[in-house]
């Protein structure tokens, strides 16, 4: 099992200086609008996956008028603990596992199993294809060892098809890269439609646990990335070879591959309310984070900002609870300590002004 032990942020956002250390269970972080709780999620988030959640821009992340930031943990991981540290500049980022570089973030992801569950959450819903993909990629990631390098000969052949494909009559050359895209779109389809079906039954369980009031299960449909008149994606790419020297880009592949919802026979933003979308994301993630104990004896670090957001108390009392039973630790943003309730032992930190201090509080069920 995993949890993280400390936190270190130096010049992060507007914290100059903070050291955080974590129960394995809830953690509380309380503050204002503004005061720098969600800049604690989002440094360990920068930690796991090398981007922010928020900003598109790494410089909005280093404290106004520094040069540099640097976000470091320990984290406690079947029985072992791990010193992760990330240094970005002007230069780049950084990164250190155990005081040694490392050329690549995926190896702080394999030791850092974060999800992320936001008021913003609900746009892995409503907006494109590209959330549900990073949704489903994730457990392909922890789960099956030969989805990164399919997915990496996938993106370089992609590159270079569609360089070839700007290029005025080079129709000819951008088959050339057909072959190795089959190959690795074989591999990592077959890849995320065992992934979904294997946690499928998770969702149900959980959907249910958490919203009793739907009355059938949710549907899944996989759509590998091309149309489902097309044989196989060998046609899919042939068939659309002038079409896509027109565009000057790959219309089909693994890139474009997405997951149907259904609820009711509609679109979860149809037959949900926004608080039903919410938990629905929850059911997703939490599934997500029962697969992976299952399958590897680990377990996964939820980060929650602004729980109360769209919940009323009694679904915040039933997700905190399954948090607890799955021995999951967690970290929960909030304005006001009396809008979560704590079932057992929890730290909660006060922040203000980007200042972190350990907040003493008292075991109450809130209610």
């Amino acid at each position: 099992m995993a949890h993280l032990q400390t936190l270190q942020l130096h010049q992060f956002r507007n914290i100059q200086q903070a050291e955080l250390h974590f129960s394995p269970g809830l953690n509380l972080l309380i503050g204002d609008n503004a005061a720098g709780k969600t800049s604690v999620i989002e440094a360990l988030w920068l930690l796991a996956s090398g981007r922010s959640f928020r900003s598109h821009k790494p410089q909005q992340l280093i404290q106004f008028e520094q040069n540099q930031l640097i976000v470091f943990c320990e984290i406690n991981q079947h029985e072992q603990t791990h010193k992760l540290g990330l240094q970005r500049d002007a230069q780049g980022i950084t990164l250190k596992l155990n005081g040694e570089k490392q050329p690549s973030q995926s190896v702080f992801a394999r030791h850092l199993p974060i999800q992320l569950l936001t008021p913003e959450s609900h746009r892995l819903l409503e907006e494109g294809p590209k959330a549900r993909r990073q949704f489903l990629d994730w457990g392909c990631f922890y789960h099956h060892p030969e989805f990164m390098p399919s997915w990496r000969q996938f993106n370089r052949a992609l590159k270079q098809r569609n360089s070839s494909l700007k290029d005025t009559g080079s129709k000819q050359h951008a088959c050339i890269w057909n072959q190795p895209m089959i190959e690795a779109a074989t591999t990592i389809n077959q890849i995320r439609q065992a992934y979904l079906n294997d946690i499928t039954p998770f969702v149900y369980d959980f959907c249910q646990r958490l919203m009793p009031e739907l009355h059938t299960q949710p549907e899944f449909q996989f759509y590998p990335g091309w149309p489902a008149n097309k044989a196989n994606f060998s046609d899919a790419l042939n068939d659309s070879l002038c079409r896509d020297a027109q565009l000057g880009y790959t219309q089909y592949g693994c890139h474009r591959a997405d997951i149907k919802i259904k609820i009711n026979k509609q679109e979860p933003l149809v037959g949900l309310s926004r608080g039903q979308q919410k938990l629905f994301v929850c059911a997703l993630l939490l599934a997500q984070a029962r697969f992976l104990a299952q399958k590897t004896q680990d377990s996964v670090i939820m980060l929650i900002d602004d729980l109360p957001a769209e919940l009323d108390l009694t679904h915040r009392i039933n997700l905190l609870a399954l948090l607890d039973e799955l021995k999951i630790q967690h970290l929960v943003t909030t304005t006001a300590l009396d809008l979560i309730p704590h079932l057992h032992p929890a730290k909660a930190f006060k922040i203000d002004q980007g200042v972190i201090k350990p907040l003493t509080i008292t075991n109450n069920l809130n209610i």
